[in-house]
């Protein structure tokens, strides 16, 4: 076998355990798990670009039928966070599509898959997705709240933080459609922002749009202004319908607002230091999210950055 059918080989296995200890420290370490749980399908992506889609179609197979092995029932948590995002975005991107509409596609068919699944649980298996969701969720708000009761709040407080937990629950329920969405959108760009990292590495020519020019469909704004109105209409399935479809395009606005500041802060040459505060108070401070989701919005009319951007979709 000559060294090319070895590379491949060994990029077969050194993916495919990498991809299994991410998933792994996901599956187990309940905070470091978040971010190495966004960073499952990267291996797959970096391995299938720099050699071919065979390498990621078996990295995939190999971790399917491991978890199948030794954990069934993370089967299907795999396929939804990591399956679509591993094989439809380097294939994507190998094509030469942009990075910014091959991240959209790959969310799309992310989200369709996770909707056909949910299909099957309600449908097939009568399965009330809704219910399940409530009961998970006040599980881990009666966890927290014990943690708190513990740390001797008083009764007043204590009273203020079961409400917001009641808030934080209902508000969860309603919108969990549009958190998927968004969680996958979450983990897609970063992905796509690690590889654009490495991308000397792959010796490709991938075509990577600047963020700082990323730009909403001017569009969008008329769905903003639908999804608003329909409020007004006071139907249960057309409410929560368009609070959704409000959410998804306050995350949209609110990452066009980032660009915005992206591109401020190159063209004006803002300290680093200056930057790493801001998105630090940006993580910490949910009322700034609002702040900078207003801005991209209204970049629509203000275009506050100097030249013509062209859509990025």
């Amino acid at each position: 076998m000559n060294s090319a059918g070895y590379g491949m080989i060994g990029a077969v296995v050194k993916g495919s355990l990498l991809t299994f200890a991410l998933f792994l420290i996901y599956s187990t370490i309940p905070f470091l798990g978040a971010f190495a749980g966004i960073l499952v399908p990267f291996p797959c992506i970096y391995y299938t670009l720099k050699y071919s889609r065979v390498i990621g179609y078996a990295i995939v197979l190999l971790m399917i039928l491991l978890l199948a092995f030794l954990n069934q029932n993370s089967l299907l948590p795999y396929l939804i966070l990591a399956g679509t995002c591993s094989l439809a975005l380097p294939e994507l991107l190998a094509r030469g599509t942009g990075c910014t509409r091959a991240l959209f596609i790959t969310v799309g068919l992310n989200t369709c898959l996770v909707a056909g699944l949910a299909a099957v649980a309600v449908l097939l298996f009568n399965v009330n997705i809704d219910e399940q969701l409530r009961r998970v969720t006040q599980e881990a708000m009666s966890q927290v709240g014990e943690t708190y009761r513990q740390s001797g709040l008083s009764g007043n407080e204590l009273q203020s933080l079961n409400d917001g937990f009641k808030l934080l629950e209902r508000s969860f329920v309603t919108l969990y459609p549009s958190f998927v969405v968004i969680l996958i959108g979450v983990v897609a760009g970063l992905n796509l922002l690690l590889l654009k990292r490495l991308s000397v590495s792959l010796e490709k020519n991938i075509l990577f749009e600047e963020f700082s020019l990323y730009r909403n469909a001017d569009t969008l704004v008329w769905l903003l202004i639908t999804a608003g109105f329909t409020l007004l209409a006071d139907i249960p399935v057309l409410t929560r319908i368009a609070l959704n479809i409000l959410f998804l395009l306050y995350f949209l606005y609110f990452v066009q607002g980032l660009a915005i500041w992206n591109w401020f802060a190159r063209r004006k040459n803002f300290p680093r230091v200056l930057q790493i505060v801001f998105y630090v108070v940006l993580a910490v401070q949910p009322l700034l999210t609002a702040i900078v989701a207003v801005f991209g919005l209204a970049d629509l009319w203000a275009g506050f950055r100097s030249r013509k951007i062209n859509e990025n979709l």
